[in-house]
């Protein structure tokens, strides 16, 4: 009888301790056998280590002596990881006591597949649910999905579908290719790597919700989003694998939908410039975008977006209005829910 593969969980902490506990608790009462969970805390300056230690004996704990950084923290969990299977999970969601056992699953299934996601279900910071992730239809399907497929969905929706905290990747892969690059990609290196591994391997999403992503708590991704001043990592990591032979793989379509979504984060970003008084700064955005790039599209809500770009060209030609960027500020940054809005365009 053959026996089930080990599965290492990965759990990076920095300063988690208001939600740790109930995240480390979903993790160790998982169905799933045999697994080993090292929670890897980043040098912490809150009750995090002392939560950690609780565990001991359920959970492998290792303590940084400096900051390492949200992805290093992780390569240095990973080199760490014994198991066939590395699922890095975190510390501030909670998981379905199914979601190792229904990946696990799903990589023996499909032995080319080099790594699997799955849906989640968002919360708020007390827990209660406030939507959550449908995917494209082009994805769907609980299969094997190639580069082309992966590539193409990415270009027309942005990444919608690969949650990164529900990943699992075959330990092999991993050694395959290589480490997260958070020095070159910052919060988005998770985005690169996904990309670079489904370059290499198909990758597959269960249709099943089986995480609670927290929102609304001010965590690393929805600090980053507050107030951008510069443009979203993402489109960096796109122009980098189209330039390196993706554009043989994407259709016209999904280009037209990837330059309309480059031309909203411009205005947004244009619009965060005027909101925090950097007027010289929001016209030079506004001048490298193109009003057909909005309408080239239907993936992106053109006429509000074209609404905004013309207001936009106006205001920059007037001294700043405050009631305006107040305005802007209150709908964009101040709504409790607007990251969670931006997660389910």
């Amino acid at each position: 009888m053959t026996s089930s593969p080990l599965v290492s969980i990965v759990v990076p902490v920095f300063n988690s301790e208001r939600y740790l506990r109930k995240s480390l608790d979903s993790i160790v009462e998982q169905t799933y056998s045999p697994v080993e969970i090292i929670v890897m805390d980043d040098a912490s300056s809150d009750s995090s280590a002392e939560i950690i230690r609780s565990y001991e004996g359920r959970v492998k704990c290792h303590h940084q002596p400096q900051n390492r950084g949200q992805f290093e923290n992780v390569n240095d969990g990973i080199a760490l990881a014994q198991g066939e299977y590395i699922a890095v999970y975190h510390a501030d969601d909670v998981y379905d006591r199914n979601i190792v056992a229904r990946e696990v699953a799903f990589l023996q299934k499909y032995r080319e597949a080099g790594a699997v996601f799955c849906l989640d279900m968002f919360i708020d910071s007390a827990g209660r649910e406030c939507g959550r992730l449908q995917i494209p239809s082009e994805v769907r399907g609980e299969r094997p999905l190639d580069y082309s497929v992966v590539l193409n969905a990415l270009l027309t929706y942005k990444n919608v579908f690969l949650c990164g905290p529900t990943s699992m990747v075959r330990s092999s892969v991993y050694k395959d290719v290589g480490p997260y690059r958070g020095t070159d990609f910052g919060i988005a290196a998770d985005l690169e790597m996904w990309v670079r591994i489904a370059e290499k391997y198909p990758i597959g999403i269960l249709e099943a919700h089986l995480l609670q992503y927290r929102f609304g708590h001010n965590n690393l991704t929805q600090t980053y989003y507050r107030l951008r001043t510069e443009i979203e990592r993402y489109f960096q990591i796109m122009d980098i694998y189209l330039e390196r032979g993706g554009k043989k793989a994407v259709t016209s379509e999904a280009l037209r939908a990837f330059d309309a979504h480059r031309a909203e984060d411009h205005l947004m970003v244009a619009a965060n410039h005027y909101i925090i008084g950097q007027r010289p700064e929001c016209r030079a955005v506004l001048a490298q975008v193109r009003a057909t790039q909005f309408t080239a599209s239907d993936k992106v809500q053109s006429w509000r977006l074209l609404f905004l770009f013309f207001i936009m060209k106006v205001l920059v030609r007037l001294p700043r209005i405050s009631s305006i960027a107040d305005m802007f500020h209150r709908r964009w940054h101040v709504n409790k829910y607007s990251s969670l809005t931006s997660k389910l365009q």
